[in-house]
């Protein structure tokens, strides 16, 4: 899809069908599975499922509850021949599919079979059921509100459950992202959804709200020690500065150095420090800063190298730390037993590098779909609010694709989501098209 046609603003945002007509979007499976698609997307946003899991000890299994009937209505509405109509749909499905294919030449055929069926069943499915259950902008904008929502739990997660490491860091005492590197990354997707909310809500009162979590979030960000999220949060600025409106430039002059301030303030000595060292050279640099970034490089050799050596499918996916394990301890130079610490060099060491470039080209394809659509929105003053989600939407993207390259991400369903997002948009705009009657905007 190279390009978009010009519509009328008012039956973009507010599309319904016509007297008598049989709607497939108004059909009453699309729209059960679209609210349990709704409670899905902030279950996996929030970690609501961890949460609850680590305050009661029992788990809820929320995502079954939400996935299931999600699952369903998708199949029967027929959302699943829509997403796989759109090329970065297409390609991701080639990187799932290139990780099957894997999986009989892995060193661990067990483990990977684990990896590739946890990654099929509750990652990739993501991609799905976000890009196939809306159909509307109105349904999109839910959305964007429920991650925007999970953001604001996750900042509340690292006031209730946060804990302070010897090293002054902030991590979390549980789930999936506990360690401090990885829940930096997952904030730098989440919040650009919360300047969302604070760039297109009416309320000035929960304006309020969404910059002063924003603030916080960004805070967390850098009080988690990770000089990875630092260098992502340096690429965010620098998206904002040559790409975004002049507002957007505006806010960002009023607001970072306040949040600078506020930072170099209260964050502890030895955060800053951490933050602050990036080689050996440097006067007072931290020791465990320098060891980490030696290990990770250490680690970024070993994968490329074993990307070399299993140019096709690698090493079998979710195996590049037994490889890199047993083959240091055979040649009697230590062994890390951790991943690639790059989900790029992860992808290509474990899956092969024909994967590599099926992730590669489904990020690059999601974004040129943000990107039409950004051009088609952003001619018209009346669609502000949506110009304002792909922008929001690529603020996510950049700042995750560059934290990710320090962190174990390959197998997660963060960027397949946003792909599914850009899906959604550009089915609201093809919606629009066939459209004959609409309300008048309010």
């Amino acid at each position: 899809m190279a390009s978009f046609p010009q519509v009328k603003p008012a039956a973009f945002i507010y599309p319904i069908a016509g007297p008598g007509s049989v709607d497939e979007a108004q059909s009453a499976a699309r729209r059960i599975a679209f609210w349990f698609g709704v409670g899905l997307v902030f279950v996996r946003f929030s970690m609501l499922n961890e949460i609850l899991s680590y305050v009661s000890g029992r788990n809820f299994y929320l995502l079954y509850f939400f996935g299931i009937p999600a699952l369903f209505g998708l199949f029967v509405s027929g959302g699943m021949v829509r997403v796989l109509r759109e090329r970065p749909a297409i390609l991701w499905l080639g990187f799932g599919i290139w990780a099957v294919i894997a999986i009989p030449f892995s060193i661990w055929r067990g483990g990977s079979a684990h990896t590739v069926w946890a990654y099929w069943k509750t990652e990739l499915i993501m991609m799905f059921v976000i890009g196939g259950i809306m159909r509307t902008w109105r349904e999109c904008r839910v959305v964007m509100f429920a991650i925007a929502a999970g953001a604001a739990v996750n900042i509340f997660s690292s006031r209730l459950f946060g804990q302070v490491e010897m090293t002054g860091r902030i991590s979390l005492d549980f789930g999936t992202v506990a360690n401090a590197n990885d829940f930096a990354g997952h904030l730098l997707l989440v919040l650009p959804f919360v300047l969302w909310v604070a760039l297109s809500c009416k309320s000035l009162t929960l304006r309020a709200a969404a910059l002063g979590g924003l603030s916080y979030g960004v805070y967390v960000v850098l009080a988690s020690g990770s000089r990875g999220a630092l260098v992502a949060l340096a690429v965010d600025i620098l998206f904002i500065v040559f790409t975004g409106r002049r507002r957007y430039r505006v806010g960002l002059l009023l607001l970072a150095p306040v949040i600078v301030i506020i930072a170099i303030t209260v964050l502890p000595g030895t955060v800053l420090t951490r933050l602050s060292s990036f080689s050996s050279s440097q006067s007072g640099a931290s020791e465990e800063a320098l060891g980490s970034s030696e290990a990770r490089q250490t680690l970024l050799r070993d994968s490329i190298i074993g990307a070399l050596w299993n140019p096709f499918f690698g090493v079998g996916p979710g195996q590049f730390a037994t490889y890199e394990g047993s083959k240091e301890e055979l040649r009697g130079t230590g062994a890390y037993w951790h991943g690639a610490h790059n989900s790029f060099a992860q992808a290509a060491s474990e899956c092969g590098i024909p994967a590599l470039f099926l992730y590669l080209a489904a990020i690059w394809s999601s974004w040129h779909l943000l990107r039409v659509i950004g051009q088609h929105t952003s001619r018209n003053p009346q669609l502000l609010d949506v110009t304002n989600a792909v922008f929001c939407i690529k603020l996510a993207v950049i700042g995750f694709c560059a934290a990710v390259f320090f962190l174990n991400f390959t197998y997660t369903f963060y960027l397949p989501a946003m792909t599914g997002l850009a899906i959604a948009l550009a089915s609201a705009v093809r919606l629009d098209r066939t459209r004959q009657t609409a309300v008048p905007a309010r």
